[in-house]
């Protein structure tokens, strides 16, 4: 009993029943007020409606007489004996034709100058009024008054028959809206068994996600997902500097015991090649020299990814800064007619102008290698956004399919036919060093742009 009375779903009926109950009274009585308020004034307007259309009918009725019969030039008497004989008759007839016509309303009048002053037309008979209208007749005309009523309970009626509908809904209202708490407490629980059992998998599996349930349980979930996937991710760094002090250890080993033979490799293929410059065996020199060029570039690399160096801060200006990148970009534009467009300010930046140099020359030079068409184009462009400075260069090459982007940036991973695969990699590394963001963009076909955000910082 007690886990039942503890329990979210019972605390949220009895929550709701309690509401309804206070609802109820509260919405049919400010309902009752307000409908009786509103028909009350209804009712008056449509009684001086038809009020003031009786007095404008009397007093026109009255004109066409005086000037028909020359009521300013008779007597008194006279004028009595033709208000009676022939006004109102004509007046009474029209008075019957309103009073059939609202059949509802209770008609009358009192005017002076008739005989009879007072008549009143009703189909109920007496009855007790809610809503009164009356409306003078100017002295002009003889004076007096029309009015118009409605009963009692015709208005207590209306309000009575709305306020039952109301209520009628509010029941069915009531009702439907319990039979939906009792459907999402029930999937409320089913929820927070799920993510009991989610946390059990995640103890042992943290791939584990769970799907978007929506509302606070889907953001309790997402929380999760997302201290999981902090908790993944440093363990994978964990992993991943460990990776790299042992590959560190070993592009340092590599490049001792590879490059001093790689360089007297070099060097005696070079005096070989000078030996025979100009003979048939020079050919088989040259490819000698080619590997030991690329080797040696491969060793590089290894060096830079392996064993990366501390930021060396310093502040300067992005435009001639790219000025520079082009320039040496160029060089690998011999065969090709490739169009360069600078879009830079004189933006300023705090970073390892170096590091930055060897990230956005890679960057410049496979944009010109992936360009295979005469009217080639390659743009970089720089935006100052703020706390940070977004920097894209964009080129109209071959492009690249989804399975490469997922991939570019993982080490060793190339499909260039002599590429080491590190090149890409190292500029990842860059742009994390300076904490930025990298983005790709690519479609076969249509080109690739990269986006490279940087953060602006104070040189200390």
């Amino acid at each position: 009993m007690k886990r039942i009375f503890t329990s979210i779903r019972f605390q949220l009926i009895f929550v709701l029943v309690v509401f309804i109950i206070f609802t109820f009274f509260t919405i049919s009585s400010s309902i009752s007020q307000y409908l009786e308020q509103n028909e009350i004034e209804s009712e008056t307007k449509r009684l001086t409606i038809i009020s003031r259309q009786i007095e404008e009918r009397f007093e026109k009725m009255y004109t066409a007489e005086s000037l028909l019969r020359g009521y300013d030039n008779i007597t008194a008497k006279e004028r009595n004996l033709y208000i009676n004989v022939f006004l109102k008759p004509a007046f009474e007839n029209y008075f019957s034709m309103i009073s059939s016509a609202y059949s509802d309303v209770e008609v009358g009048y009192y005017i002076p100058i008739f005989n009879n002053p007072i008549s009143v037309h009703s189909s109920k008979g007496n009855l007790i009024k809610k809503v009164v209208v009356m409306v003078a007749i100017p002295e002009k005309y003889g004076g007096g008054y029309i009015f118009s009523a409605v009963p009692q309970s015709n208005v207590k009626d209306n309000i009575r028959n709305i306020i039952y509908s109301i209520n009628r809904i509010i029941f069915y209202l009531a009702l439907i809206t319990m039979i939906i708490v009792l459907i999402i407490t029930s999937f409320f629980s089913l929820r927070i068994l799920q993510i009991r059992k989610g946390l059990k998998n995640l103890e042992r599996n943290l791939d584990f996600r769970f799907p978007n349930y929506g509302g606070e349980i889907g953001d309790i979930a997402a929380s999760i997902n997302s201290m999981a996937e902090n908790l993944k991710r440093n363990l994978e760094e964990m992993q991943k500097a460990e990776a790299l002090k042992s590959l560190g250890l070993f592009t340092a080993g590599i490049v001792h015991e590879v490059r001093n033979p790689l360089t007297s490799i070099k060097g005696f293929a070079t005096i070989l090649s000078q030996k025979l410059q100009g003979k048939d065996e020079e050919r088989f020199v040259r490819p000698i020299l080619t590997e030991t060029e690329r080797l040696g570039r491969i060793v590089d690399d290894l060096l830079k990814y392996g064993r990366p160096s501390p930021l060396s801060l310093v502040k300067f200006n992005l435009k001639p800064f790219f000025n520079h990148i082009l320039e040496l970009a160029k060089q690998y534009d011999s065969k090709k007619k490739i169009k360069f467009e600078l879009k830079c300010q004189d933006l300023t930046i705090v970073a390892d102008e170096r590091k930055l140099e060897e990230l956005f020359l890679n960057l410049v030079i496979n944009a010109v290698q992936a360009i295979d068409k005469e009217d080639g184009l390659i743009e970089i462009e720089c935006i100052d956004e703020g706390r940070s400075i977004r920097i894209t260069v964009q080129d109209n090459g071959s492009g690249m399919d989804e399975d490469t982007i997922k991939n570019i940036f993982v080490p060793f991973y190339t499909t260039k036919e002599h590429g080491t695969g590190l090149g890409l990699a190292i500029v990842h590394r860059i742009v994390e060093e300076h904490s930025g963001k990298i983005l790709v963009e690519s479609k076969v076909g249509l080109g690739t742009k990269f986006t490279i955000i940087l953060p602006k910082r104070d040189l200390k």
